[in-house]
């Protein structure tokens, strides 16, 4: 089988804004302090830091592979916008990654009063901020629930997924925009009230938060902080100047001032029988303590759960407990002390109104599932969901190995074997998939790929990349890649009606990029279909958008006109639904040429929803390419464009 059409793109080259110097505030979107350590840098210092740290990468040979497709990317935007509609902006995007999430219109008490944050941050030309309690450790259920006591792919995806968020912040406001992980693994693995909280060991805390730390460097998720408990309870930053030896000699002394300040007055009990916060915090943890503890030899079923009960009920006082700042505030107040003009987030469904409850990581799951409670497993359809461990069968899935630890599961498939090549693939964020030799060295020739399981792999996966091997030189001609909008089939008059124009797109496109783009500048951008529809609005489902058609009017283009396009399409293999569009654009965005959409049978507000779901960080890749990268996609699938 092979790719249906083949086109060399011009080289990608690099984008004149990202020149933070020259012209501030259009793509001021300078990294985090050392990749998401532990403390802050103005935005010239990250922007040396980074530039240096990349430096020292390639001279290193350090792989920051997936990593270096996420960096932030602002497009040219419209600087006529308010700061009013720029906060309204940010606030929609921090609503799509609720985990209550319905419409963009449906706004909850958090995200207004974070609107209201955003917009000062903005009028105070002072980054957005936002602030997580988040990645404790691994569940101590290794043999059940995770993998092991580290990081692993749950991990990756979730840092990945929220940098995004903070992309996606950033391009709504033009600002530079942190979110601050608080670790608190610490205040869950010591006595309380008689048990034994978690189990979990000191050294698995910090070893576990270095990890993470080290991952986040890794894959480029510049907009990232880490803090600990220590700096909480300590001098600001300190957790800068620990290594695992101090940390471990002085952790008792951080939960000792945890556990010695309990806030007087304080009814565990009443607030869970009153505060509906309180008590879904409750339930969530006694359901979590269930698969947690597991089966316990000689307790019965009601010791197990009064156990249980006393457990949850001490966690959410560990919880409220004070630390010794101004005015001995209790721990959810010691974070609005220490990040007062911050956003404050939560990986626990509430009711919206102090803090806004997020998905940690994209899941299929009908239940959401942090990173550090279970498993990733990815099916052989592209289909991502989070399991408890002990419930995947070996039968029908591979336990996949990073870096010598066990990672995730995959659904087995043929699709993954080669013959005759040893290759590894890793999957991008959003979508798509790098396939390179799994040794540096090999010298495997395009010719050896194997193009047919690629095509096939591209159905699912598109854009598939494949990185580290050599191109051949094409000896004919090949035929002209038409895109969707490209290929048009002229309308024809009947004998009483009149055929409009209609598209027509090959189903597969394999691109050679010739040249590299340079750091943070040019990209290679994929929407996928699939996460279109995974994230669209209550009000829109697939199903009414399937109805909707649209016209096409672009005055200069060789396909200037189409009358009747229909924005759903099935695949004519999967026969899944695939989105059909051409994103508009003003006059002012591409010199001499404007692109003009119109719904023709529903609201002319589909174009909007339309163009910046297509552009949301959890639909749409952004795909730095390397010289010799060959890519290829399924035109049904993604849609995709260049940004120079």
């Amino acid at each position: 089988m092979s790719v249906s059409s083949i086109c060399i793109p011009r080289p990608i080259t690099p984008c004149p804004y990202r020149l933070a110097d020259v012209q501030s505030r259009v793509c001021n979107l300078v990294p985090t302090s050392d990749y998401g350590g532990d403390s802050g840098f103005s935005p010239r210092e990250s922007l040396l830091a980074r530039n240096d740290e990349h430096q020292r990468s390639k001279n290193e040979g350090v792989d920051t592979k997936s990593g270096s497709n996420i960096k932030s990317l602002t497009l040219t935007q419209d600087m006529t916008k308010s700061v009013d509609e720029r906060a309204k902006a940010a606030a929609i995007v921090l609503n799509r990654y609720r985990i209550e999430y319905k419409n963009d219109w449906d706004f909850p008490q958090s995200i207004l009063h974070s609107q209201a944050q955003i917009q000062t941050a903005l009028e105070r030309d002072v980054p957005v901020e936002l602030v997580i309690p988040a990645f404790p450790f691994k569940s101590s259920n290794r043999s059940k629930k995770v993998l092991g006591p580290l990081p692993d792919e749950a991990e990756r995806l979730s840092l990945l997924h929220l940098d995004g968020l903070c992309s996606a912040i950033a391009d709504a406001t033009y600002s530079e925009t942190f979110l601050t992980i608080i670790s608190d693994g610490i205040t869950y693995n010591a006595t309380k009230v008689g048990l034994d909280i978690l189990g979990v060991s000191d050294q698995e805390v910090w070893r576990y938060g270095q990890r993470l730390r080290q991952m986040a460097k890794i894959n480029g998720c510049y907009h990232l902080r880490f803090l600990r408990i220590s700096d909480l309870v300590g001098a600001e930053y300190e957790s800068l100047r620990l290594n695992e030896t101090l940390y471990l000699s002085r952790v008792s002394e951080y939960r000792s001032i945890l556990e010695s300040n309990t806030p007087s007055g304080f009814d565990v009990s009443d607030a869970i029988a009153n505060d509906p916060d309180t008590t879904k915090t409750y339930k969530g943890y006694k359901k979590f303590l269930i698969s947690e503890r597991g089966d316990r030899a000689n307790i019965s079923r009601s010791q197990m759960e009064r156990e249980n009960s006393a457990i949850a009920k001490a966690m959410i006082l560990r919880g409220k407990v004070n630390v010794k700042l101004k005015h001995n505030k209790a721990f959810a107040e010691a974070i609005k002390i220490k990040f007062p003009d911050s956003i404050r987030l939560s990986i626990h469904s509430s009711n919206d109104i102090n803090k806004v409850s997020i998905t940690m990581l994209p899941q299929d799951n009908e239940i959401v599932m942090t990173p550090w409670h279970g498993a990733v497993v990815r099916g052989v359809d592209a289909s991502i969901s989070m399991s408890h461990a002990i419930l995947i069968p070996a039968m029908t899935h591979d336990l996949v190995y990073v870096g010598g630890h066990p990672s995730y599961f995959r659904e087995r498939s043929d699709l993954f074997k080669w013959p005759n090549l040893e290759v590894k693939f890793e999957y991008l964020y959003p979508c798509g998939i790098s396939i390179t030799p799994a040794d540096s060295t090999s010298t495997y020739t395009l010719s050896m790929a194997d193009m047919q399981r690629v095509r096939i792999l591209a159905t699912y996966y598109s854009p598939i990349i494949l990185r580290g091997f050599f191109s051949v030189v094409l000896l004919k001609n090949v035929s002209m890649h038409f895109n969707s909008m490209v290929k048009i089939n002229t309308g024809k008059q009947k004998k009483t009606t009149w055929e409009p124009s209609t598209s027509s797109a090959p189903q597969s496109q394999l691109s050679i990029s010739r040249l590299p783009a340079q750091s943070g500048a040019g990209r290679m951008l994929f929407a996928s279909s699939d996460l279109f529809i995974r994230y669209l609005p209550l009000a829109y489902p697939i199903s009414k958008l399937e109805k909707i058609k649209w016209t096409y009017r672009h005055p200069g283009s060789i396909a200037s006109f189409s009358e009747s396009t229909p924005l759903v399409v099935r695949h004519p293999i999967r026969n899944s639904p695939c989105i059909r569009w051409h994103q508009s654009w003003p006059q002012w965005q591409k010199s001499g040429a404007s692109a003009n959409i119109s719904i023709l049978n529903g609201s002319q507000g589909l174009v909007p929803l339309v163009n910046s779901l297509l552009a949301d960080h959890r639909v749409c890749l952004r795909l730095q390419g390397q010289e010799g990268d060959i890519v290829v996609v399924d035109n049904f699938t993604v849609l995709h464009t260049i940004t120079t």
